[in-house]
């Protein structure tokens, strides 16, 4: 047996593992860069003497018109349904059904977002 071939699934059993590692950090450096985004520009408002909105501290959903919940759930939607395509035509039909599980969770979160909605127009009226 020649040492490529203990190589290559030790490589690959470290790959799979530390996917979604490194995919957590990749997020949480994100919001981390973005949180301290936010601060550098309060910290800007306040030495130039200006308001700050109370929206950079309430990260603004309200003032933007953007539901979190129909956001995800389009998000969930358009990421199962690129990875549906994409794994189909990569490995087929059998790998692609692993991307029905984020449509699923889209298709759950937008039935949620459709009844607060109503549950807010009846209130309203």
């Amino acid at each position: 047996m020649n040492d490529i071939s203990i190589l290559v699934p030790i490589v690959a059993i470290i790959m799979v593992f530390s996917t979604p590692v490194l995919c957590l950090g990749i997020l949480m450096f994100s919001l981390h860069k973005r949180k301290q985004l936010q601060l550098e520009i309060i910290n800007r408002l306040i030495e130039s003497g200006q308001p700050v909105p109370e929206s950079l501290f309430t990260g603004a959903a309200k003032n933007t018109g953007g539901d979190p919940l129909y956001r995800r759930s389009l998000y969930l939607l358009w990421v199962g349904g690129a990875a549906f395509v994409a794994l189909f035509f990569a490995a087929g039909l059998d790998v692609a059904a692993l991307a029905l599980i984020p449509i699923a969770m889209g298709a759950v979160n937008y039935k949620l977002w459709q009844d607060s909605r109503a549950d807010q127009a009846r209130d309203g009226d």
